[in-house]
């Protein structure tokens, strides 16, 4: 059996025509929905609670501080850590850096030779 002789070509009459639909809101409900969800990650984000550990030297010890929005919650130099008495001076980086680190960086002397 020949098949190319049984096949019958499909005439283009009968073909219906098909346009892409002109959906233009589709775009602009997608650009919608993406700027309500990066607006509702962005109030998530700055409302989420942040820990934060460092060598307090008012109090002479690593405490951990929990702060929200650039305010301190707690604090764990204080008894009770929800009651802050002090004048979170911790929320400026600049006076936390004035003393040495907790724990200091081993280095090696400016004479040794380096290691291999």
């Amino acid at each position: 059996m020949d098949w190319f002789t049984v096949w019958e070509p499909v005439s283009y009459i009968d073909v219906e025509r098909v346009e892409p639909p002109a959906d233009a809101g589709q775009f602009v409900a997608w650009l919608v929905v993406a700027a309500i969800v990066l607006t509702a990650m962005v109030v998530w984000y700055r409302q989420r609670v942040v820990r934060h550990s460092f060598w307090c030297a008012v109090v002479g010890r690593e405490v951990e501080v929990r702060r929200r929005l650039g305010s301190v919650l707690s604090c764990s130099a204080f008894e009770n850590p929800t009651a802050i008495a002090c004048g979170r001076r911790c929320l400026d980086r600049a006076f936390r850096v004035q003393w040495p680190p907790a724990l200091p960086v081993v280095t090696l002397p400016r004479d040794a030779p380096p290691v291999a």
